[in-house]
């Protein structure tokens, strides 16, 4: 998988998605600039089918206020704490869900994993 990291993510988060065999991509790799909106950022992401890893709040909910749709997986960690809290909330994410499913919200906190279907409409 192709992931876009984006918030305040710790370096062993990229280490542990690596460690899968998945590619980890900063913000900066979209070539948006600093002035960059959320939605610009959902729009270049599916562009280039990239699901998002974020800590974000708002990013997380851009899809469902009507501002963005996405058609990939958005991962929100809700998981405040350092590089092994967030690690083993990837970790666990993949230990409950072998396979994220497109167009999903999977949301982790420190005790579970939510997922929501994110909105459809014409793309």
């Amino acid at each position: 998988m192709q992931w876009l990291l984006h918030g305040n993510l710790h370096p062993g988060v990229a280490d542990a998605l690596r460690a899968r065999g998945d590619t980890a991509h900063g913000v900066d790799e979209l070539g948006l600039g600093p002035a960059a909106d959320r939605a610009e950022i959902l729009q270049a992401a599916h562009v280039r089918q990239w699901d998002i890893l974020t800590t974000d709040s708002e990013l997380a909910q851009a899809p469902f206020d009507g501002r963005a749709r996405f058609g990939r997986s958005i991962v929100f960690l809700r998981r405040e704490g350092g590089d092994a809290e967030q690690s083993d909330a990837i970790d666990r994410l993949f230990a409950r869900h072998k396979r994220l499913s497109p167009g999903r919200l999977y949301t982790v906190t420190a005790g579970r994993v939510k997922v929501r279907q994110l909105p459809t409409g014409n793309w």
